[in-house]
C-alpha cells in the first residue's frame, strides 16, 4: 500500500535545512567576532605595566563620527599599534664576553674592582689617542692655528678612519681634537703629533742618536727623525714618567706595529692621567661635534662627526637595574690585528669613578662590542655599589642620554652636575648618625587575575548574543517538528521505512 507524503514533510525538511544553515552562520559569525576582538586591541581595554610595578588598564572605545569622512590610510591586519623601537637588551654574562683582557680600575678610592688578563701585552689600536690627546693639551694651545703637512697626510692608510683634512688646510688645534677623539681621525692624530713634536723641540729638544764612526774613522751623522717619530720619542717618555713599564709607542694613532703595544691596566693608567685635562674630559664626552670653516670650507659644518663611543650615546644597553648613572666618556679602538676594543669613564651611584678598559675583542666580532665592555662595566658597578651602597648622585643612567631609548627608560630624574678630577675623598657618615641607604628598587606588583567580562567586554556580549539566537533556533526546530509529528499522526500518515 502506498502512502503519500504530505506537504508537512516537505514543510519539515525545509525547515530543518533553514535551522542547520541558520545555525551555521550564527557559528561563523561568533568566530569572526572572536577573531576581532583579540586581533583588534582598540575593541578591549589594553593593560600596560609601568616603571614602577604598577599596572595601568586604558579602555577605549570606538565613537560613531557625526560625519562620514574618508579614510586616507586604511587600517591593515599587520600589528601596526605604535609598539616600533628600541628593545630592552639581556647582557652576557662575564664568561661570555669574549676578550683579551679588561681592567676596571676605581678612581676614588684608588683599587682595582675587576681584572682578566690586564698586564697581558696587547695592541692598542686607535685607543693610542687617548695618549695623543693628552700631549697635546700638555704642549698645544687649543685656539692656534696649524697647517696640514703633506708629510701628515702621506702617513696615513687607505680606509683608516680620518676627520676628512686636506694638505695645506689651515685648521685651530681645538677642532683636531674633536677630529681626533670622534671620528677617530688618524689625519687629525698625525698633525698633532707633528706639532707636538715642533713644540717640544723648541721648548726642550729631544735627545739625538749616537753619531756612528766607522773603521776610515769617520763620523757618519745619525738619520734626521722625522716628527712623527720624534712624538713616538715623547709619548714613551711619558709612559716612563707614568712608571707604566710594559708600554711602547710608535706612531700617535696605533696603526697596527709589532712594536706598538700596551696592556689594559697601562692603558688605563693612561686615561687616568689624560684626565686631569679639562678639555680632555669635554672632548670625551661630547657626543657630535661640527667642524668650522676654515681656509679649505667655506661655511661652518662643513662635516657633522660622531662619537665612535656607542656605549655613551645609547647607554639604556646597561639596563633599568644598573648602578652606573653616567657613561661619561672615553675612546674606541678597532684594527684587524689587534681587534677592537673601548676604555671608558663611568659614573657609580655612589659617586665612585670607574674607568674600564676592554681590549682584544676579536675583529670578527666587532659587532659585539658595545655589550660586551656594556657586560663588563655593569659587572663592575655592581661590586663598586656592593662594597658602598650609599646614593650619592641622584638621577639614572638615561639623564642626559636620552637617545634611542626603548619606551619606559627615558630619562626620569634630575642628576647633579658631576665634576671629574683629582679623586676627592668620599665623605663619610658620623657614627651618631643613620646611614643613608639607597632607595629600594620598585617591586614589580603581580598583576590581578581579570574576569574574562572584565578583560574583554565585548567578546562576552557577543557571544551571549549569539548564544541566545541559537538557543531559540533550536527550540523553534524542535517545537515546529513536534506540530509536524501531530498533524501526520492526525492526518494518518506513517513514515515508511
Amino acid at each position: 500500500m502506498l502512502h503519500k507524503r504530505g506537504n508537512g514533510s516537505r514543510a519539515h525538511r525545509s525547515l530543518k535545512k533553514r535551522g542547520w544553515k541558520v545555525t551555521v552562520a550564527a557559528l561563523l559569525v561568533t568566530a569572526s567576532a572572536f577573531h576581532s576582538v583579540w586581533a583588534d586591541p582598540t575593541t578591549a581595554g589594553e593593560t600596560t605595566a609601568a616603571q614602577d610595578g604598577t599596572t595601568t588598564t586604558t579602555a577605549t572605545t570606538q565613537e560613531t563620527p557625526q560625519e562620514t569622512t574618508q579614510q586616507t590610510t586604511p587600517p591593515n591586519d599587520f600589528g601596526n599599534t605604535g609598539e616600533v623601537g628600541q628593545q630592552v637588551l639581556t647582557l652576557p654574562t662575564l664568561d661570555q664576553v669574549q676578550c683579551t683582557s679588561y681592567y676596571c680600575y676605581d678612581r676614588t678610592t684608588g683599587e682595582v674592582i675587576l681584572a682578566k688578563n690586564e698586564d697581558k701585552q696587547i695592541y692598542p689600536a686607535s685607543m693610542t689617542k687617548i695618549l695623543t690627546l693628552a700631549l697635546a693639551m700638555e704642549y698645544l694651545d687649543p685656539h692656534e692655528v696649524v697647517t696640514v703637512s703633506k708629510t701628515a697626510m702621506n702617513a696615513t692608510t687607505p680606509n683608516s678612519t680620518m676627520m676628512g683634512l686636506e694638505t695645506g688646510e689651515e685648521i685651530e688645534v681645538n677642532e683636531l681634537y674633536f677630529g681626533l677623539m670622534l671620528p677617530s681621525g688618524n689625519d687629525a692624530a698625525n698633525v698633532l703629533a707633528e706639532e707636538i713634536a715642533k713644540h717640544r723641540a723648541a721648548a726642550n729638544p729631544l735627545p739625538t742618536l749616537t753619531p756612528t764612526v766607522g773603521d776610515d774613522g769617520k763620523v757618519t751623522n745619525p738619520p734626521t727623525l722625522s716628527l712623527i717619530a720624534q712624538f713616538a720619542r715623547i709619548a714613551n717618555e711619558k709612559i716612563a714618567q707614568l712608571g707604566l713599564t710594559n708600554s711602547h709607542f710608535v706612531n700617535p694613532n696605533g696603526l697596527q706595529n709589532e712594536s706598538h703595544y700596551t696592556t689594559a691596566k697601562e692603558l688605563a693608567m693612561m686615561f687616568d692621567y689624560a684626565l686631569q685635562f679639562e678639555d680632555f674630559r669635554t672632548v670625551i664626552h661630547t657626543p657630535t661635534h661640527f667642524f668650522k670653516a676654515d681656509n679649505k670650507h667655506p661655511f661652518d659644518g662643513w662635516k657633522v662627526v660622531k662619537n665612535t663611543n656607542n656605549l655613551m650615546t645609547d647607554p639604556w644597553i646597561l639596563g633599568e637595574d644598573t648602578h652606573c648613572i653616567e657613561v661619561f666618556g672615553g675612546k674606541t679602538g678597532t684594527t684587524k690585528t689587534a681587534g677592537t676594543g673601548m676604555t671608558v669613564l663611568t659614573i657609580n651611584e655612589n659617586g665612585h669613578e670607574i674607568i674600564t678598559s676592554v681590549c682584544g675583542i676579536p675583529y670578527s666580532m666587532s659587532d659585539h662590542q658595545t655589550v660586551y665592555v656594556a657586560a663588563v662595566v655593569n659587572a663592575a658597578h655592581e661590586i663598586c655599589w656592593n662594597s658602598d651602597p650609599v646614593t650619592r648622585v641622584k638621577g639614572n643612567i638615561m639623564d642626559y642620554r636620552t637617545y634611542n631609548a626603548p619606551k619606559g627608560q627615558e630619562a626620569t630624574g634630575d642628576k647633579s652636575l658631576i665634576h671629574i678630577g683629582t679623586p676627592t675623598p668620599i665623605p663619610t657618615v658620623a657614627p651618631d648618625e643613620p646611614t643613608p641607604t639607597a632607595a629600594p628598587a620598585a617591586t614589580p606588583v603581580p598583576l590581578e587575575e581579570k574576569t574574562l567580562f572584565e578583560e574583554h567586554p565585548a567578546l562576552v556580549i557577543v557571544l551571549i548574543v549569539l548564544a541566545v539566537i541559537v538557543f531559540g533556533l533550536v527550540i523553534i526546530t524542535f517545537t515546529s517538528a513536534m506540530r509536524v509529528r501531530k498533524r501526520r499522526k492526525k492526518m494518518g500518515i506513517r513514515k515508511i521505512l
